[in-house]
């Protein structure tokens, strides 16, 4: 048995497999304002929730407890866990908790857990890769090493039009965000090799910003093999950015997902992520 757990910080747990010997779940988040609470699992309303946080002075979240991975860990099999970056949660940190406290139950068990360094689509792409190699036979060890490498080596890139609630929460410069946000520009920002949001550049208009996401694969991997896309409630732009995608590169995979709860969170109404391998 092979036990495949993410927080909701991935986009969707709709995983093709072969395998029959594969569980796939999710521990959610909790965000909050100061007046309502939504717990990010299926039953969560996107619309609903960013219509109430878009007004909210302390809207904040909170990671997956040790507790509710070790729930996850204790199943038979082996177990791969993948979480937000470590620089914007302690949903890592939480989980590595989780992980020594198996151990300390049950030296024998495989527990391993992934710091995706960026968010939504990367996370797709690296349960999508360990569901490959699963079903390709390898051991766990080699499969270990094979997604640390994805992890390093794949590429994340936003587009968003607000950052109220990465400023309010500390994951951006009240500068940057307020420049931006005044403005009316589309930020695009790339996850760091250490998994943090840096801002790239800042342009007007929506098809400038699908220009500059289709340029960021150009310029750091044109050999690109598969695209992942996650959109808070903007499905079109999506879209066209797909379009764009295909119409450049060749051959390629891409796929289209409305963001969960976390990641519409912070990017907000109509952002976009992108993350390709």
């Amino acid at each position: 048995m092979w036990n495949i757990v993410t927080d909701s910080s991935c986009d969707t747990m709709d995983f093709e497999t072969t395998c029959d010997d594969i569980t796939y779940a999710s521990v959610p988040f909790v965000i909050s304002s100061e007046k309502q609470e939504f717990i990010d699992d299926d039953s969560i309303d996107i619309p609903e929730m960013v219509a109430a946080l878009k007004g909210s002075r302390t809207a904040k979240t909170a990671c997956p407890s040790p507790a509710a991975w070790h729930s996850h860990f204790e199943k038979p099999g082996d177990s791969f866990a993948f979480t937000i970056s470590a620089e914007l949660s302690g949903s890592f940190s939480s989980a590595c908790t989780a992980r020594q406290m198996l151990l300390e139950e049950q030296p024998e068990r495989k527990v391993a857990v992934f710091n995706s360094k960026a968010t939504g689509p990367s996370l797709i792409l690296l349960i999508r890769m360990a569901t490959r190699l699963i079903e390709e036979g390898l051991t766990f060890e080699a499969i270990v090493e094979r997604l640390n490498r994805l992890a390093d080596e794949m590429k994340c890139v936003y587009a968003l039009s607000s950052f109220d609630n990465l400023v309010r929460n500390g994951r951006m410069s009240r500068l940057t965000g307020f420049v931006a946000h005044k403005l009316g520009f589309w930020g695009i920002g790339v996850a760091s090799p250490e998994g943090r949001i840096v801002i790239k550049s800042k342009v007007r208009g929506t098809a400038r910003a699908i220009a500059q996401l289709v340029d960021d694969i150009k310029e750091r991997l044109p050999n690109v093999q598969e695209v992942v896309i996650s959109h808070c409630l903007n499905p079109e732009t999506a879209n066209e950015l797909k379009a764009a995608v295909l119409a450049t590169f060749k051959n390629v995979r891409v796929d289209v997902f409305p963001m969960r709860g976390l990641d519409s969170f912070y990017a907000e109404k109509n952002g976009l992520i992108m993350s390709y391998r």
